[in-house]
């Protein structure tokens, strides 16, 4: 006989409470047919940024044409926010604060806590969820490069050398000859 676990809410315990001026509202767990969809529609979507010809984007627009429909005539907010979609609407909260718990719901069911939070944290601005100064970016690349010092450094370009690059000098008869005024010439 195989090994028997535990109940999985013993040991599991995923979730998502977004804060909105001052007031928690609880995202629940995605079904499995939502998440699966979340999933595919985010595999299509990335099929289409990464497109470099009309053949490859023609084909990813199929396959986001071919993704099934889901029961209901419900947007993509009340669908990955579930009953805090209703809370959020009872409690007159403005739609662009609604639209953005949405998306930071859709990022938590297709890329986990972390993906989430980077996104929250940053207001759903891109720009900010990447490392900003040299330290974050060196820890950065570490870290994708798994350690490697030399890969790290690698992807740390280098300064550029400015020898044999200066601009000529003047002679002293041209400075004479050519007295500045103070005025662009």
């Amino acid at each position: 006989m195989g090994a028997v676990l535990g109940d999985l809410d013993e040991y599991f315990s995923p979730g998502l409470t977004l804060t909105v001026r001052g007031q928690k509202y609880v995202v629940p767990l995605p079904n499995a047919e939502l998440g699966l969809w979340c999933q595919r529609m985010a595999r299509a979507a990335g099929a289409i940024s990464a497109a470099d010809t009309e053949q490859e984007m023609a084909a990813a627009v199929a396959r986001v044409n071919a993704l099934p429909e889901l029961e209901g005539d419900l947007t993509l907010q009340q669908r990955v926010l579930g009953t805090a979609y209703d809370e959020m609407m009872a409690d007159d909260v403005p739609h662009h604060f609604v639209e953005f718990c949405g998306a930071t719901a859709y990022i938590w069911i297709i890329g986990g806590e972390e993906a989430a939070t980077r996104y929250w944290q940053a207001g759903g601005r891109p720009e900010a969820m990447r490392p900003t100064n040299r330290q974050e970016r060196r820890a950065a690349a570490k870290k994708a490069t798994g350690g490697s010092r030399t890969a790290a450094a690698a992807a740390t370009r280098s300064r550029a050398s400015t020898s044999g690059t200066s601009t000529p000098r003047k002679s002293a008869a041209a400075k004479k000859a050519a007295p500045s005024r103070g005025k662009p010439s």
